[in-house]
């Protein structure tokens, strides 16, 4: 079994970084605390050889450009699982970008695997089982110190990856997709971290307030800024002051009954139980006029969606059948999801004009078409369209 190492200081990070440094291949992973924080951030990162696992401990070492180094060394194979995250939290926190990288979720889906997490994964392909914690995979990576059992479930998710990364490619090697994943990861490569919509905006995203009128659009407005100020105030995720689901009851209910303050706060305590705390006095008290600005204030009507022709004539929507009927069977044939095989927006612009076809297998990559797709599948989903390449 490959040690393990805690890194909290700077002097043993540099030296373990430049010994790094002439790795051919690295596993990584990082642990957030993104279910405790309003803030989350990167609380642990995990690097492993085929030897030796480092669990850094970004909260101590303070100065981590010899990591943004690592990532970004073309030389060096990066083994992510899900990169996807990690990515997004690397540019988010340390403006750092991954080179070389080879995602062993991306590889395992190629291989068919319809239960991608990395347990499954390790289980099918190498026949190594690792700890399976919700408690854990939950809990608040900033507390310290880690327990002993945190850092072997911490570990656990680079300690066979070097070993998973090899089996993958060589699976994906015999059956001539190692080009394709290739392509998926430089793609990935490519993300980065979106900042979100201001709470102002961010408000219309809550699922459900499609289907509120504008009054209680207005009191889901006030009560989502309310609720951000509170979870800033107390540095806690927004889902830990309310749900969406109970801004959007609240708005709901608000709306119903014109209400004095005390019978309104009478209402709103007792059908969200977890509003209680916050319906005292002091600085979380303004729970209620936050309600109040709702309902005497300005109506808030949903942003008018563009306007569009409904081209979906039955013509086109038999010939998108047909299309996702070709995906279908090409992906059965392959053994493996037909999401991979050819994108469902490419396939719709198609199925209203058949004659963006040749745009389409001409896309140079930018948009949803990629070029293994392009190379592989392009021909048999033309003959279904009877198009001449």
């Amino acid at each position: 079994m490959a040690q393990i190492e805690i890194i909290t200081d700077q002097s043993t990070w540099e030296h373990v970084a430049a010994k790094l440094a002439s790795e051919t291949e690295l596993a990584i992973d990082t642990e957030s605390n993104s279910l405790h924080a309003y803030q989350d951030q990167v609380c642990l990162i995990q690097i492993g050889t085929v030897q030796e696992t480092f669990l850094l401990d970004p909260l101590a070492v303070k100065n981590l450009s010899s990591l943004g180094s690592l990532l970004a060394n073309p030389a060096i194979t990066k083994d992510l699982h899900g990169s996807d995250y990690d990515i997004r939290c690397f540019d988010r926190d340390y403006q750092f970008h991954i080179s070389s990288l080879f995602d062993t979720q991306i590889a395992a889906r190629f291989l068919g695997s319809a239960t991608p997490n990395l347990a499954s994964v390790l289980e099918v392909f190498i026949g190594v089982s690792i700890p399976k914690s919700h408690q854990l995979q939950r809990s608040n990576w900033a507390q310290r110190p880690l327990s002993e059992r945190a850092m072997d479930y911490a570990a656990s998710d680079v300690l066979h990856l070097v070993q998973l990364s090899e089996t993958l490619r060589q699976g994906l090697a015999k059956l001539g997709r190692l080009e394709w994943v290739a392509e998926e990861c430089r793609r990935m490569e490519q993300v980065r971290f979106r900042v979100p919509d201001p709470p102002e905006l961010a408000f219309f995203h809550v699922k459900g307030c499609d289907r509120l009128s504008p009054r209680e659009l207005a009191v889901l407005k006030e009560l989502y800024l309310w609720r951000q100020g509170q979870a800033k105030r107390l540095g806690y995720p927004l889902y830990r002051i309310l749900t969406n689901e109970d801004l959007v009851r609240a708005a709901r209910e608000a709306t119903q009954h014109l209400m004095s303050e005390s019978q309104l706060g009478q209402q709103m305590a007792s059908f969200v139980p977890a509003l209680k705390p916050y319906l005292a006095d002091g600085p979380s008290g303004d729970f209620i006029p936050a309600l109040r600005r709702g309902l005497q204030g300005p109506l808030v009507y949903r942003p008018e969606p563009p306007r569009r022709f409904n081209a979906w004539t039955p013509d086109c929507r038999e010939r998108l059948q047909l299309l996702k009927q070709r995906r279908t069977s090409l992906a059965t044939h392959l053994q493996i999801d037909p999401a991979l095989v050819w994108p469902a927006p490419s396939l719709e612009r198609i199925a209203l004009n058949p004659e963006t076809w040749r745009a389409e297998i001409l896309d140079d990559g930018t948009k949803e078409v990629r070029a293994w797709q392009r190379q592989e599948f392009s021909k048999p989903m033309m003959e279904l369209l009877g198009v001449n390449a």
